[in-house]
């Protein structure tokens, strides 16, 4: 598993319930790539391996990132893509709807495709 946040910020989740499963558990191959500054944080990454998708594992690490968001009251950032084996982007974007994404009206070329306001 590759987490690409402070071990004291993965701590902080778990210490403070934002976690309530324990990833390497599932499979030490997920990985989750989120990066957190002052004022937004960015979902660089999530790979769920093929044999372990369908089993509701992205979306309870979505719910995780989103919850710790909305504590901090940070906006997140990402872009979809299919480098990481996603099958489609306009379902990846799909996916991301479910849980309060919008397309980034502030757009642009090197600005990330949505972003979910804390709530």
């Amino acid at each position: 598993m590759n987490i690409l946040i402070t071990e004291s910020q993965y701590k902080k989740l778990i210490q403070e319930k934002y976690i309530d499963f324990p990833i390497n558990d599932i499979d030490p191959e997920i990985t989750l790539e989120v990066w957190e500054e002052d004022d937004k944080m960015v979902l660089d990454t999530i790979v769920i391996p093929k044999e372990s998708r369908k089993q509701g594992i992205g979306t309870r690490i979505m719910r995780m990132v989103c919850d710790y968001a909305d504590n901090a009251q940070k906006p997140i950032y990402l872009t979809p893509s299919t480098s990481f084996g996603g099958t489609s982007v306009v379902r990846l974007k799909e996916f991301y709807k479910h849980f309060g994404f919008i397309i980034n009206p502030r757009g642009g070329p090197f600005k990330h495709v949505m972003v979910r306001m804390p709530q």
